[in-house]
């Protein structure tokens, strides 16, 4: 049997310091119940001070506390749990750190009780807003995030009780660009370079979000059913709710000519490459149609709700084509889209908007524009955008296919 020192130099909870016979590095001892043994583990270290600090680390962060009183619970160990276990994992992992660090360079060492009084948090907002000189929008995001750990603690057990957190108020922000007229729509698509052509369509297409559209495969395309799936396979939905919506008649043809011509399989692309940003190609033409700086892609989506309403096609269709609502997750609201009236009145009025735009364009579809586009650059020997042999003629393709 091996020996073990009876003296603990440094103990937290019911795990402590030790160290072996013969061995300066430190271990993370406890006694498993089960085995009816000690167990160790090296913390890599023989310096006494960092053992003690990354024994004191690993606690905090691993071992779960159950159901402990908001007077007993520091918001120090609290978030440090929230972030390593969920927080580092989230796309705003940066943001997440940051907001907890707000939270504990005022509340330092306090409980989750002592910080959560109501004298305190108003302390707290004002240290905010009057020191950090924070905006509203900040300073609520910052209690969000606060709010959320103390919520994920109390979720998991952890927390006895949750303490409310009060948030303050912020104006409603401003649509994000305004909503454009049919005239202003056939100018932007007739000095558009063909990608922000193809982007516009399919934004009024899909009614949809910039991102969507340009994360958009032709594999959530489904011609046979005339759905675009604009929630790509393996993406979780979020509250910015991607549905499914129909594909309108008037571009249908041009975008199973594009899927044939697709490199990349994604429905925007440049030289065979897969758009990810359009802000210089769409301020180019924004200054080329002499359009105010309130035109902006998104403004496309308000156009669309806009228009919709101005057809009567009524709110629930209107806020399930735009994604406002997500869908009863029912077996039988998962088959919906498959049924003939899905989304009828909505697509009718879209197939509308873009035959107004075709025949300002002198145009009787955005299809007939668009497929005439494509013989356009084929006859200008720019076949290649559209799967020719790249290596036929000389271009920098890299930083061709980045410009945008």
């Amino acid at each position: 049997m091996p020996r073990y020192n009876s003296e603990k130099p440094f103990q937290i909870g019911e795990f402590w310091l030790s160290k072996r016979p013969k061995s300066e590095a430190w271990y993370r001892t406890w006694f498993d119940n089960e085995a009816r043994q000690t167990r160790r583990i090296s913390l890599g270290t023989s310096d006494f001070d960092e053992a003690k600090q990354a024994l004191t680390d690993w606690f905090v962060l691993f071992h779960t506390k159950t159901e402990e009183a908001p007077e007993e619970s520091t918001l120090a160990e609290l978030f440090a749990r929230y972030y390593e276990q969920y927080g580092s994992k989230l796309r705003s992992h940066d943001n997440v750190q940051r907001y907890l660090r707000y939270w504990l360079d005022f509340h330092k060492t306090a409980t989750v009780k002592e910080a959560c009084t109501p004298a305190r948090q108003q302390a707290y907002r004002e240290y905010l807003q009057n020191e950090m000189k924070l905006s509203k929008n900040s300073i609520r995001q910052i209690l969000t995030v606060g709010k959320a750990a103390l919520n994920w603690a109390w979720k998991r057990g952890e927390l006895a009780s949750v303490p409310y957190i009060e948030l303050v108020k912020v104006p409603t922000p401003p649509p994000k660009g305004r909503p454009l007229e049919v005239e202003e729509v056939a100018d932007l698509i007739d000095n558009a370079e063909y990608h922000l052509k193809a982007f516009i369509v399919m934004m009024i297409s899909g009614t949809s979000r910039n991102r969507a559209i340009l994360d958009l495969k032709f594999e959530q395309v489904d011609f046979r059913n005339d759905l675009i799936d604009l929630n790509p396979k393996g993406r979780e939905q979020t509250l910015k709710f991607r549905p499914q919506v129909k594909i309108p008649q008037t571009v249908k043809p041009w975008l199973l000519k594009q899927k044939e011509l697709s490199q990349s399989g994604h429905v925007i692309e440049f030289k065979g490459v897969p758009v990810k940003s359009i802000r210089t190609a769409w301020r180019t033409v924004r200054k080329s149609t002499k359009l105010d700086a309130a035109v902006q892609p998104y403004g496309l989506r308000h156009t669309m709700a806009r228009w919709l309403r101005k057809s009567s096609v009524p709110a629930w269709e209107v806020a399930a084509q735009l994604g406002h609502k997500s869908p009863d997750v029912s077996t039988t609201e998962i088959y919906a889209p498959f049924d003939p009236s899905y989304l009828f009145k909505s697509t009718a009025a879209i197939d509308a908007f873009l035959s107004e735009v075709a025949l300002q364009l002198r145009y009787t579809s955005i299809s007939d524009l668009m497929l005439d586009e494509i013989k356009n650059i084929e006859n200008q020997g720019d076949k290649w955008w559209f799967g020719g042999d790249l290596n036929s003629r000389p271009h920098d393709y890299e930083s061709c296919a980045l410009t945008s």
